[in-house]
């Protein structure tokens, strides 16, 4: 507990001084238990899936010690849960201040934007994202392949949309969407968007002008337990804003598939794509 506590007051003591403000003032024993209380407290609704309690409790530890790193994120977490997307981005901005090279906080950023339609700032943040992933300075987002960039819900169903960092290999994606089951953990159905070296050397091959080597043709499908759905191919390249209102479309079943297989679910993956396995540490 005391490692805890120290964790706590020098977290606070750091960003204070990250911010060039005076040092702060040295907590009483009575302020360290009611943050601790409120933090573990906070924690506990979480898990208890009871977030607006959860954030009730953050923001009391928070008027204690206000960039404490671990409180701000989780308080950015709970008021996501909620839908109180204006007090996720003030948790998550402050953050941000704090530890620049923290990935998380800016995909979280990223699906804060976009749920309040500030597409401006939501690009902005996302070019920082690319640009940090391209230096390779940060050891634990090299390793990653995707991130979340949004979440949603159409046609009754939660989505977590990821995109990838890099569109390579043969069945290349850009964008995933996992739609979730009624349970909230765990994925029903996914629809992506890719670009497949296949079909692009059919397309290279049957398409005059021939496109250049460089172009590429996309395709979003849908992948089901037991069957596949192809809803449109595509060149040039559809902007994330459209792909996403195809795919609010289709779960609102205002758009159907242009084609489709059915497979033998027990005939293996063969016939299904597989979505990248590797995930960021927090990916939701």
């Amino acid at each position: 507990m005391k490692g805890i506590v120290f964790l706590i007051i020098l977290a606070a003591a750091l960003s204070v001084q990250a911010f060039g403000q005076d040092p702060p003032k040295e907590l009483t024993m009575q302020e360290i238990y009611q943050v601790e209380t409120a933090f573990e407290k906070g924690n506990d609704l979480m898990e208890a899936r009871k977030y607006a309690e959860a954030l009730e409790q953050y923001e009391i530890a928070l008027k204690i010690v206000p960039e404490e790193a671990a409180i701000l994120f989780n308080a950015g977490m709970a008021a996501f849960a909620t839908k109180k997307y204006e007090s996720a981005e003030t948790h998550w901005s402050v953050l941000k201040k704090i530890d620049p090279s923290d990935w998380h906080v800016r995909a979280k950023l990223i699906q804060t934007y976009q749920a309040l339609g500030e597409l401006e700032e939501r690009d902005k943040e996302r070019t920082e994202l690319f640009e940090m992933k391209r230096t390779g300075k940060n050891a634990e987002l090299n390793e990653q392949i995707e991130y979340c960039r949004d979440q949603f819900e159409a046609g009754g169903k939660k989505v977590m949309a990821f995109e990838l960092f890099e569109l390579k290999g043969s069945r290349a994606l850009r964008y995933v969407f996992s739609i979730m089951n009624e349970a909230g953990d765990g994925e029903e159905f996914r629809i992506s968007l890719g670009s497949y070296d296949l079909t692009n050397s059919v397309w290279r091959a049957t398409t005059k002008p021939t496109p250049k080597e460089d172009e590429r043709l996309f395709h979003l499908d849908g992948y089901f337990p037991s069957s596949h759905a192809t809803y449109g191919m595509f060149f040039p390249e559809p902007s994330y804003d459209d792909v996403r209102t195809m795919v609010i479309n289709i779960l609102e079943k205002k758009e159907g598939p242009v084609s489709g297989t059915v497979y033998n679910p027990g005939a293996g993956e063969k016939d299904a794509e597989k979505k990248p396995e590797k995930k960021p540490g927090d990916n939701r």
